[in-house]
């Protein structure tokens, strides 16, 4: 049964199963199936990861969830004071959700479902027709509320301290792998729960490539130091970039770059308020740096929703008329990529206000705080960070 209402905690839980039920009804849809962890844990208060064994919460427009769930898991899912349907192993899991389905008419189903768990269901539902329920999902999920807020602004808290105290160890002739083991050593040292994802760590020419993977790089005299981390705090999760330079840069042309990313992320900041077009936003950093003669080389969207995900609605691409509201959180992280040269990434994590966004992070990021002079051979930065 839904959680009985008498602390802060049970209402946010109730208000949210109302919220879901409320929109199957708009929908039209007869049921919903819930699975993947982050909505589950929204939904439930409850995180789970059933690897291959079939999991899903079974919404309908009344009445109470159900989740059918394998018998392994019987104690996590306890303390979503939900119905279980708890099944074993030997047992065909399709057929004891199926008996939660309507004979015929709608059931969507979040996109993160295996398809193995999809098709043996379908089987047993062929009068159903299904949806994907992931547009429904986001909407309740993409507005913050001050609890997750509160939970995002200390993980980005983190990050700031993280970069901070990263960038006082920064050495010459160290190797990019050295500096990612370092960050996940970090993020375990000021309190996080972990990375909310493997860090991204590049050096001179490997920054052109914006999702590379740390390797045995040398960092040498002048180069781009280019650093994207982010960890988790109580499930909520951060995201951050910065790029900086061991001393005096090589190329002459990463202080353009530099100036230009900065510049489009201010842009960005500056043109996102409530009833803007995420696609706006989007179009404010493209235009700095379009105008920079450099628009050829930002190869990707603006920025992501951050929250339970790394990867989150909503999304500040080209083609986004979604519209922004308070509570929204999401990047903004503009970046440069010369094949072959170097790369400049700049993020921060905002969250849009009713007078505008604020940027949740304040590591440093001008341009004479990104270059690190070079001092007895170790790339020197201050260890404290501005509040």
């Amino acid at each position: 049964m839904l959680p009985p209402p008498g602390n802060p905690e049970a209402d946010r839980v109730s208000a949210r199963w109302h919220q879901v039920q409320a929109a199957l009804r708009a929908a039209g849809w007869d049921a919903l199936l819930v699975s993947s962890p982050a909505a589950v844990y929204h939904l439930t208060g409850v995180w789970l990861e059933p690897g291959e064994r079939l999991s899903a919460v079974v919404v309908r427009p009344a009445g109470d969830p159900v989740w059918v769930v394998h018998a392994l898991f019987q104690q996590e899912t306890a303390a979503a004071n939900v119905a279980r349907e708890v099944w074993a192993d030997g047992e065909d899991a399709a057929v004891r959700l199926s008996r939660y389905l309507p004979a015929s008419g709608v059931v969507a189903v979040d996109g993160s479902w295996p398809s193995r768990h999809l098709l043996a269901l379908a089987a047993q539902a062929p009068g159903v027709t299904w949806r994907c329920a992931d547009p429904l999902l986001a909407r309740l999920r993409v507005c913050k509320d001050a609890d997750e807020l509160a939970r995002l602004r200390h993980a980005s808290r983190l990050a700031d301290r993280v970069l901070a105290l990263l960038r006082a160890e920064v050495r010459l002739g160290c190797t990019e792998r050295q500096l990612a083991e370092r960050l996940t050593q970090l993020w375990r040292e000021v309190g996080a729960a972990g990375e909310s994802f493997p860090a991204i760590v590049a050096f001179g020419p490997n920054a052109a490539e914006p999702h590379h993977e740390p390797d045995d790089t040398l960092l040498t005299p002048g180069s781009v130091v280019l650093i994207d981390t982010g960890g988790r705090w109580q499930r909520y999760v951060s995201d951050i970039t910065r790029t900086w330079l061991a001393g005096p840069p090589i190329d002459p042309e990463v202080v353009r770059v530099y100036q230009c990313v900065l510049a489009a992320q201010a842009a960005g900041l500056a043109a996102a308020r409530p009833g803007v077009p995420l696609a706006a936003v989007d179009a404010a950093v493209r235009a700095v740096i379009d105008a920079a003669g450099y628009g050829p080389y930002f190869t990707h969207r603006t920025g992501h929703g951050v929250g339970l995900e790394i990867h989150e609605a909503p999304f500040v691409a080209p083609g986004m008329e979604e519209r922004l509201e308070p509570g929204m959180v999401f990047s903004i992280e503009p970046g440069v990529y010369l094949p072959g040269r170097f790369g400049v990434r700049i993020e921060d994590l905002v969250v849009v206000g009713e007078a505008g966004a604020q940027s949740l992070n304040q590591a440093p990021k001008s341009w004479p705080e990104a270059v690190l002079p070079v001092i007895n051979g170790h790339a020197q930065g201050s260890s404290g960070q501005r509040t």
